[in-house]
């Protein structure tokens, strides 16, 4: 009972705010380059992913994400991709560890 009592004080906490804060890091659907194959669909753990019959196209609701990355890694096309884990993000990344490391040597 005490459970369900705090579950319904945390949902009225975020009523009463007026606004949700979202994770920054939700994916995001390049359509230009998805197939529509529709592989990413049944494995988004959240059901963030839905296919647009009129586009042919999967598309993801960013309120439903939650960044876990299973839809990026699995999209046969790579056209799903996440904020803040950019191919090029990631590759920066690298290449400044790499430069680091030949700089400490």
């Amino acid at each position: 009972m005490a459970q369900a009592g705090a579950a319904v004080a945390e949902a009225l906490a975020l009523i009463d705010s007026g606004h949700v804060e979202l994770e920054p890091n939700t994916a995001y659907i390049t359509e230009e380059e998805c197939s529509g194959c529709r592989s990413c669909i049944p494995l988004c753990p959240y059901s963030a992913i839905a296919f647009l019959g009129d586009k042919k196209k999967a598309a993801i609701n960013e309120a439903l994400c939650k960044g876990c990355g299973t839809c990026v890694a699995a999209c046969p096309s790579g056209s799903i991709q996440q904020n803040l884990f950019e191919d090029e993000e990631i590759f920066s990344e690298i290449d400044g560890l790499f430069a680091r490391d030949a700089a400490v040597a």
